[in-house]
């Protein structure tokens, strides 16, 4: 890289989130040598979210392990670091941003990384003491000392938040009773086939989890006591933790001009409809080429990804960014692994049994092999990424018989 400052351009990233982090990295790394703000409204340093519902919760990975970078890397690398700050109101005539702290900050570019925000209950007694979201490593330092004490853990919510939270209550031996209104645990996400295999996983470790029922109430003196549902039962606890989803952090972008629906709209260069404008990670809906929609992506793999895309759009380097889209979970003993996009998926084939521990899942959309779940099948799902990838042209039977090796399928 040339010397810092021979570039007078000043490309401002607003959300120090994955996403935001990713994209300051790669700046540096292409050779930009101009100034960069980096603007983060949690005071905690710039950190991989995965490890918030699962090992940090178990008390297995401490912060330091997920941390993306020291806080001297940052000055290391000219990169102003500005933590527990919140950008507020967009002006895009004067290229501005508003801070919450009385100040605003110019741009050349501007890279909108806010993020997405816990949907949150606005019932009685939801502002009990004991009642938790997590989002942020405060929330889930939180939810982990109040863990250590408590007996009985009500979830609301059986996403895969609510699901992993669940594995690690479960797992502490803890009484965990799930709460979930739609009729599986992560149904939108999963289909009906496999949700229903974890529907029963969640029962075999012990889960009390009661479907179509949501919450109407919270009770408690100073702190939440007891959870009312919709079907009119009374639950004893003393930690509720909520995951009914998330939004879109784009409220600071009311009329601003930037195009919302539900996410911030960029095409495939992650560029919005404002000029210099670019968004990334999951405050976005982008334009994906290869499917001919705008995705909404709320995973971690994603996020950090297309910060470095919106990076390299930013310098004039970009290509089209049409990831095939990958999640996972880790729930008890059990590593799902997700690719593809299953929307519309009108037949699902499947390989081993939820009673073996092992298997996966294959959704087909009109003939066409769309997306792969494995739990704890490696192989399989390896060989059908790399299928999915190549876009093979593969049938349900081949995929349903465990005689068929998907790998040999990428030879044929």
């Amino acid at each position: 890289m040339s010397e810092r400052g021979t570039t007078s351009a000043t490309i401002v990233i607003a959300g120090a989130s994955i996403a935001g982090a990713r994209a300051a990295e790669t700046l540096r790394a292409e050779g930009f040598d101009g100034k960069i703000v980096l603007i983060g409204a949690e005071p905690a340093l710039p950190y991989e979210r995965p490890p918030l519902s699962k090992g940090f919760l178990q008390g297995a990975v401490g912060e330091d392990e997920f941390t993306l970078h020291p806080s001297d890397w940052y000055a290391e690398q000219g990169i102003d670091l500005r933590l527990g700050t919140r950008a507020t109101i967009l002006d895009i005539t004067a290229k501005q941003i508003a801070l919450n702290n009385g100040e605003a900050v110019n741009y050349d570019t501007l890279l909108i990384a806010t993020g997405a925000t816990p949907r949150r209950l606005t019932i009685p007694g939801c502002e009990l003491a004991g009642i938790h979201h997590l989002r942020s490593v405060a929330d889930a330092r939180a939810i982990r000392d109040r863990m250590e004490t408590a007996q009985s853990v009500v979830i609301v919510g059986m996403g895969f938040i609510g699901a992993e939270i669940a594995a690690v209550a479960r797992q502490a031996g803890k009484q965990v009773i799930a709460l979930e209104a739609g009729e599986l645990p992560m149904l939108g996400a999963l289909g009906r086939e496999a949700a229903s295999r974890m529907a029963w996983v969640h029962r075999q470790h012990g889960v009390d989890l009661r479907l179509n029922d949501g919450v109407t109430a919270f009770r408690g003196t100073d702190h939440v006591e007891e959870v009312v549902t919709a079907s009119g039962a009374t639950i004893a606890c003393d930690l509720v933790v909520v995951g009914i989803g998330v939004e879109p952090a784009t409220g600071w972008l009311d009329n601003s001009g930037v195009r919302l629906q539900r996410g911030v709209v960029v095409d495939e260069f992650c560029r919005t409809n404002v000029p210099d404008v670019y968004a990334a990670g999951d405050v976005t809906r982008s334009w994906h080429p290869g499917y001919g929609e705008h995705l909404l992506v709320e995973h971690f793999d994603n996020a950090g990804n297309q910060g470095a895309a919106a990076a390299q759009s930013m310098l004039g380097k970009g290509e089209p960014y049409a990831p095939l889209p990958y999640f996972w979970s880790d729930q008890y003993d059990l590593s799902l692994q997700f690719a593809g996009h299953n929307t519309g998926h009108d037949q699902v084939v499947t390989r081993g049994t939820a009673e073996s521990g092992s298997w996966s899942a294959f959704y087909l959309r009109e003939g066409r092999f769309v997306a792969a779940l494995s739990a704890n099948r490696f192989k399989d799902f390896s060989a059908a990424r790399r299928l999915l990838r190549a876009g093979k042209t593969v049938s349900a039977e081949q995929l349903a018989d465990e005689g068929v090796e998907l790998k040999q399928l990428l030879r044929s």
